[in-house]
């Protein structure tokens, strides 16, 4: 009966820590399916822009321009958008620079700076030609902004957000967005 006690002495703790073993190993790879599961299902996407993944992280933007130059370096981003087809409005031009700026000041955490330029390329020569440019910083970045630009109709800019948004227009944008057909 001794014996029969001192096997039962070492096999109840032993069932009971294999019991115990069991539950935690099935808790534990529940948890790793929960957090193996979620990226899988929801890419990770960084706040923080970089140089290294600028272009990935561009061309999540829904552009009806194509962006012809960017760069990123210590909080500034740089990017020239390009005119490609004579059919483009200025409407167009307007909601790529929301959404431009927006992205820039809403979506990342560490772009205080941005230089933007829409270009027309020359398609015979190549040339550039810059029809605006803007130099906007966070600070001053509010989100009603985007809103009033994108609800223009191929008109002028109000002179109030031209100002805050830091627009200057060339002499050849007029050029480019007036005519028949053109707003």
């Amino acid at each position: 009966m001794k014996h029969w006690q001192s096997v039962q002495a070492v096999l109840l703790p032993a069932a009971i820590a294999f019991i115990l073993l069991g539950l935690l190993m099935g808790l534990q790879s529940q948890a790793r399916y929960k957090v193996g599961a979620v990226p899988a299902a929801v890419p990770y996407h960084s706040r923080e822009l970089s140089d290294a993944g600028l272009v990935d992280s561009l061309m999540s933007l829904p552009l009806n321009l194509q962006i012809s130059r960017a760069d990123y370096e210590e909080g500034a981003l740089t990017l020239d958008i390009k005119l490609s087809d004579a059919t483009e409005t200025a409407s167009e031009v307007y909601e790529d620079i929301a959404s431009i700026m927006s992205y820039s000041f809403e979506g990342t955490d560490n772009v205080r700076q941005l230089y933007l330029r829409v270009v027309a390329i020359d398609r015979w020569g190549g040339k550039r030609y810059m029809l605006l440019a803007s130099n906007m910083n966070r600070e001053a970045w509010d989100s009603r902004y985007a809103e009033v630009l994108t609800q223009l109709d191929n008109e002028d800019v109000p002179p109030s957000v031209a100002a805050a948004l830091n627009l200057t227009f060339t002499n050849l944008w007029p050029k480019q967005f007036s005519g028949p057909g053109k707003g």
